[in-house]
């Protein structure tokens, strides 16, 4: 059975007549199609409790690109170059965060999904780039078509990124201005960029929570790194599709508060 695995939804207004809807970039899904797993969409429901049975369901949880995080997240006052935060999501995301870590539950961190998982983990980010990290290349390339390959990663030697990208050095695309500063609790920078901005990250305590600034998902179908890194994080979904019959029931009460009861 293939596995199930869920991405967070943003809320937005559909640009022809100002409609309010959910909804994600397609590239997330077809990336994880492409590699085996069947993609769920989350909503941001009212009552956050009636999460409860879907997660119960889910192998998995890709953790998208998206707007900055609220810096009051990480003890730091807005820089000026920082985006608006939505402070919605960022709440319905770190709980989902939240969640996947405490149910151990395979977790695939993507740009701003990246930076979640170290503020989820108590850790910090750099604001803008640009101007808070000397000597920084650019790295937010909106400017460029997404498939644009900008840079390169050094991954660590030895490190679980190496063995799923398959590689010691991989070629990316950029498209972000902040970046993992101090890294949370476990937090292992597995690759950085050649300016040493981190770039890969991983938490060994779990059995599969991987994360990279890049947008492999816009690219995957070029760069063979990026498809193994889909395939692996399906891979380790899918070991864990049979174990729901035996969890616990799990509780999204009080703003999404997680855990099992």
């Amino acid at each position: 059975m293939r596995p199930l695995i869920g991405i967070p939804c943003y809320a937005s207004f559909r640009a022809e007549t100002g409609r309010p809807i959910y909804g994600n970039n397609r590239s997330y899904v077809h990336a994880l199609e492409a590699a085996g797993g069947v993609p769920v969409l989350i909503p941001m429901l009212n009552d956050f409790s009636m999460l409860d049975s879907l997660l119960a369901r889910l192998d998995g949880l890709l953790l998208p690109g998206g707007a900055d995080i609220q810096s009051s997240r990480y003890g730091e006052e807005k820089h000026p170059l920082a985006e608006e935060p939505d402070q919605q999501l960022d709440e319905f995301e770190l709980g989902l965060a939240a969640w996947a870590l405490q149910e151990d539950i395979p977790i695939l961190g993507i740009c701003r999904g990246m930076q979640l998982i170290n503020v989820a983990l108590g850790g910090s980010l750099y604001q803008d780039l640009s101007t808070q990290y000397a000597g920084s290349i650019q790295h937010s390339r909106r400017d460029l078509p997404r498939t644009h390959i900008a840079h390169r990663v050094v991954v660590q030697p030895g490190s679980r990124l190496e063995s799923v990208l398959g590689a010691q050095e991989v070629w990316v695309n950029s498209l972000h201005h902040q970046a993992v500063k101090n890294p949370g609790e476990g937090v292992y920078i597995s690759g950085r960029a050649e300016d040493e901005v981190a770039e890969l990250l991983e938490v060994s305590a779990h059995r599969f929570v991987i994360a990279v600034q890049s947008h492999p998902e816009e690219i995957y179908a070029l760069v063979p790194a990026c498809a193994r890194l889909f395939s692996a994080f399906v891979q380790a979904c899918s070991a864990i599709v049979d174990d729901h019959a035996a969890m616990k029931p799990i509780s999204l009460n009080s703003g999404l508060s997680v855990g099992a009861a």
